[in-house]
């Protein structure tokens, strides 16, 4: 998920706990609004759209490769970043947040970069390479505001290739499981649940804890 960082006078007078509230309810709020109004335009058909109760609900070989992404990549978050497995087991109001925010950010986000993207991309008579790229590469740069949490360009480099390689991976799901949003949003959202909030509160650190 992104954001937008603070600045280093409001991080100052907040504690990181109650900042991260503040960055995670942010993007709870800003991924809600267009959720809902596209639910209220299209009633049941938006559910049906994202391939749970009807429409592609993609394969085996698709949802099999999202539990491995997602697999990794958390196991790579606990492995690197020291905040993902120290915040992993945490019950309070933070963690409450974060799950909401994950809820959100694996339904808008892969909403918009992959099925906007991605179809918007086929619509313009866009190859499969191309979709996938470019979907990968939009994820990154909207992902490398994390790393500037922490006020460290190479600190933003880096959420922007590791999430980056994370988009190209999900943008595979997508295309395998017939362009179904179900796999990559299940596969977000367990990603999101059990690396935040660690993650964000690594990144307001600039990673050194």
């Amino acid at each position: 998920m992104g954001s937008t960082p603070l600045s280093s006078g409001v991080r100052q007078q907040m504690n990181p706990q109650a900042t991260v509230v503040l960055i995670l309810g942010s993007v709870v709020l800003a991924y809600s609004v267009p959720i809902a109004l596209t639910w209220v335009g299209h009633g049941p058909g938006f559910l049906r759209g994202l391939g749970f109760l009807a429409g592609p609900k993609g394969n085996g070989r698709a949802w099999g490769l999202a539990m491995v992404v997602a697999a990794a990549y958390i196991l790579l978050s606990i492995t690197t970043v020291p905040g993902v497995s120290r915040h992993i087991a945490d019950l309070s109001w933070t963690k409450g947040v974060a799950l909401c925010a994950a809820l959100a950010a694996g339904v808008f986000e892969e909403g918009l970069f992959r099925r906007f993207v991605m179809d918007g991309l086929l619509r313009a008579g866009r190859g499969t390479v191309v979709q996938i790229v470019v979907s990968g590469l939009a994820f990154g740069v909207a992902h490398a505001t994390w790393g500037l949490l922490g006020g460290h360009m190479q600190v933003a480099i880096g959420a922007a290739t590791a999430t980056t390689l994370l988009g190209l991976a999900l943008a595979c799901v997508y295309v395998i499981g017939g362009r179904s949003l179900a796999p990559c949003i299940v596969a977000h959202f367990a990603i999101d649940a059990v690396i935040e909030p660690g993650l964000a509160l690594s990144a307001l650190s600039g990673f050194r804890t």
